[in-house]
C-alpha cells in the first residue's frame, strides 16, 4: 500500500472496524495498509498489562498515532471509578483521544463522571471525547455540547459520527458552526471543541426505527465513503483539510466480504484514498 503524504491530515483505521481482532495486531495491519494512525479497541474486563506492553512494540515498531481508544461507556449505577483505567492506559500507549459515551439517565451524573475522567487527563494531551448516538442518554447534538459547556474542562470535546450526526437530526451546517470552535483554556490554547471526526457512508434514511433497527444500522450497515448517500464530501469541506478522521465502517457486508485482518484495512484505506482523491 502507498502510505498517505505526512503533510497530510490524520486518516485513522476504527477500532470497530476490525474488534474481533487483538489490538496489537490491528496495529500493524493499519500501518502496513497506509493509514498514519488506527484507533485501540479496550474492553477493560479482558486487557492485561501483556496486552499493553504488545501495543506499545507494535506502534514502536510501525511508528503509527494512536488516535483513540474506546469505549469508555458510563453505566449507571457503577461504582465513580469504573472507567478510570482508560486514562492509564491511553497515557500508556500514548493515545490522542478517549471514546466517551453516557448510559447515565440524569445528565448531571453524565456531566460528573465526564468531569472526572477530563480532570484524571492532567498532565497530559489527552482529550475526552464524548460522542452522542441514538441509542444513549447523550443522544443529541446538543445535549453533548451541554456536558462540554457546563463541564468547561480543556480535556473535553465532542465526537461527531457521519452516521449519528444524520440519524439524530443534525446536519452538516452543525459541523461548520462546530468545527473551528476551540476549548477556551490557556492551558490548551489550541484544543479543538472537535478534535476528531469519525466518517462513514450510509443510506440518508435509517430502515427501521426500533432500537434493534438503529444497533443494525450503527454496527452492521455502515458503507464505504462514496458507496451511500450521506454528504460526506460538504461534512470533510466543513472541517477542513487537517482535522483527523477515522473511518468507522461498521459493516457485516465487509466484514464478509474481507474475513482476513489485513484485508479488511487495505480495502478501507484504498476506498478511502479513491474517495478523498474526488475532493480536490
Amino acid at each position: 500500500m502507498d502510505a498517505l503524504p505526512q503533510d497530510q491530515r490524520l486518516i485513522s483505521l476504527a477500532a470497530g472496524v476490525v474488534q474481533e481482532f487483538p489490538p496489537e495486531d490491528v496495529v500493524v495491519a493499519a500501518a502496513q495498509a497506509g493509514f498514519n494512525a488506527v484507533g485501540i479497541w479496550c474492553d477493560l474486563a479482558t486487557w492485561t498489562n501483556e496486552r499493553t506492553h504488545n501495543v506499545i512494540k507494535a506502534i514502536a515498531e510501525t511508528g503509527i498515532t494512536v488516535l483513540d481508544i474506546e469505549v469508555a461507556w458510563l453505566q449507571p449505577c457503577e461504582p465513580a471509578d469504573s472507567q478510570d483505567r482508560f486514562i492509564e492506559i491511553a497515557k500508556s500507549i500514548n493515545a490522542k483521544n478517549i471514546l466517551c459515551v453516557s448510559s447515565e439517565p440524569n445528565i448531571s451524573d453524565t456531566k460528573k463522571r465526564f468531569k472526572r475522567l477530563c480532570t484524571l487527563t492532567e498532565g497530559s494531551d489527552i482529550r475526552i471525547v464524548l460522542e452522542f448516538l441514538a441509542i444513549t442518554e447523550i443522544d443529541t447534538l446538543d445535549k453533548a455540547l451541554e456536558v462540554i459547556t457546563d463541564v468547561a474542562h480543556p480535556a473535553g470535546g465532542i465526537l461527531i459520527d457521519s452516521l449519528h450526526l444524520q440519524r439524530t437530526g443534525s446536519d452538516v451546517g452543525d459541523v461548520a458552526k462546530l468545527a473551528q470552535q476551540s476549548v477556551a483554556s490557556r492551558l490548551r490554547p489550541r484544543a479543538r471543541l472537535l478534535p476528531y471526526l469519525q466518517l462513514c457512508d450510509a443510506s440518508k434514511t435509517l430502515k427501521e426505527g426500533s432500537t434493534e433497527g438503529i444497533l443494525e444500522d450503527a454496527l452492521y450497515l455502515r458503507q464505504l465513503p462514496g458507496d451511500g448517500e450521506l454528504p460526506l464530501k460538504d461534512t470533510l469541506q466543513a472541517i477542513g483539510p487537517d482535522m483527523p478522521i477515522s473511518l468507522e465502517i461498521r459493516s457485516r457486508a465487509l466484514n464478509e466480504q474481507f474475513p482476513d485482518l489485513q484485508d479488511r484495512a487495505n480495502a478501507v484505506f484504498e476506498r478511502t484514498q479513491q474517495f478523498l482523491s474526488t475532493l480536490s
